[in-house]
């Protein structure tokens, strides 16, 4: 029905019930426009509605979400660094005890004297060292060029790895002493004990001994390797060849002394004597010879022990024999 009928029809109702007539009926007008309005209403709505449903629906884009801070949201922190490792206890990884092996600690030295300070770092934590962790100069004196010493080897925990620092005395006379500690992949550093010290190496400069009258050593260390590199065709391999330096503050008609070697094939000390006519220095040496049935890649030992005075009466130098290098 359109709206034309629909008003015709509504019109004859109207006419109708007013020749029924009586004064409480409603004015025949009135109804006639109350009903055409809500056909007119009913129409528009119906009209809108399919509008509506022919029409497709727009894309509209999806509503950008705001940070805002709440109390129980919170941002997720970005790692920039990799965390160090821990073990099932939650102890960190390193931990290192260590031992002097060479130059112990206030050893008089030349002044300008090249030097090897050697430790024995003992892996005590729950991690492996590997060629990422080097031992590296913290503070004090450095005596050298050399800063940082990476390792070589693998040294798993309860193993022990010997760490050696070519370091030069200084010209000029005075304690010296420089701190060093182990770093690690992770950017940090360690030292050893309970309290995580700094290992150190310690020296006094003089080219005096360190008492009134006397003999005392001021330096030690490997002189040559023949070969050089390798071991030789024949019987013997290897001869190491070691130089130290004795000095005297006053005339002495003798100071002897003597090499031990570790380990000890047997053989008593090779014991020497040498005579001062004043204060000076005497440098003298010792060779070690080593075959081919000689046991490789263990550490030895040669020390140097003034028999009978003097403050710095034995001092040591460690070395690897092998026929590999």
């Amino acid at each position: 029905m359109n709206k034309h009928k629909s008003f015709a029809v509504l019109t004859a109702l109207a006419l109708f019930l007013s020749a029924c007539g009586g004064s409480a009926t409603p004015d025949a007008a009135a109804i006639a426009t109350s009903a055409v309005q809500t056909v007119e209403a009913r129409y528009t709505a119906t009209a809108q509605a399919g509008a509506q449903a022919s029409v497709p629906p727009t894309e509209t884009s999806a509503p950008v979400p705001t940070a805002a801070a709440t109390s129980d949201s919170t941002a997720t922190p970005i790692i920039t660094s990799t965390p160090q490792p821990v073990d099932s206890n939650g102890k960190p990884c390193y931990a290192a005890s260590v031992q002097d092996l060479t130059i112990p600690d206030g050893m008089l030295i030349s002044p300008g004297f090249q030097f090897t300070k050697t430790w024995r770092m003992l892996n005590l934590g729950n991690c492996v060292w590997d060629s990422t962790y080097a031992l590296t100069f913290d503070s004090g004196d450095a005596m050298g060029t050399v800063l940082k010493v990476p390792l070589t080897t693998r040294v798993l925990p309860g193993q022990s790895v010997d760490i050696s620092v070519d370091l030069t005395a200084p010209t000029t006379e005075g304690t010296y002493k420089g701190y060093w500690r182990m770093s690690t992949p992770f950017g940090g550093t360690f030292g050893v004990g309970k309290f995580d010290q700094s290992i150190y190496v310690e020296i006094l400069v003089s080219s005096k001994p360190k008492r009134d009258t006397g003999a005392a050593i001021t330096s030690i260390g490997l002189y040559s390797r023949l070969p050089q590199n390798g071991c030789s065709p024949a019987n013997v391999a290897a001869t190491y060849t070691f130089e130290a330096t004795i000095t005297a503050n006053g005339p002495i008609p003798a100071v002897t002394f003597h090499w031990n070697q570790f380990p000890n094939d047997g053989s008593k000390p090779f014991e020497y004597k040498i005579k001062f006519a004043d204060a000076g220095s005497q440098t003298v040496r010792w060779s070690w010879t080593l075959q081919h049935e000689s046991i490789e890649n263990i550490t030895r030992y040669v020390s140097l022990t003034i028999d009978g005075g003097g403050d710095e009466t034995s001092a040591r130098v460690p070395f690897l024999f092998t026929c590999s290098k």
